[in-house]
């Protein structure tokens, strides 16, 4: 762990700008994989972002939609 911190906001734009490095999805046409989403999807990823998808027992309905 750093002996120091930095802002937030700076600690956001350093983990932004290098994830920009990795490839763009919309350029990823020859695997299967989803290049775009509507934004509903958008919304029910975010609502369900801190579920542990693993702990079955304790989220059985999003393990029966996963199913």
């Amino acid at each position: 762990m750093p002996e120091n911190s930095i802002p937030k906001e700076a600690a956001y734009q350093v983990i932004h700008d290098e994830l920009l490095l990795d490839f763009k999805p919309k350029l990823n046409l020859a695997s299967f994989v989803t290049t775009l989403m509507e934004p509903e999807c958008d919304k029910l990823i975010m609502e369900s972002i801190n579920k542990n998808y693993v702990d079955m027992d304790e989220y059985p309905v999003t393990t029966e939609l996963h199913v």
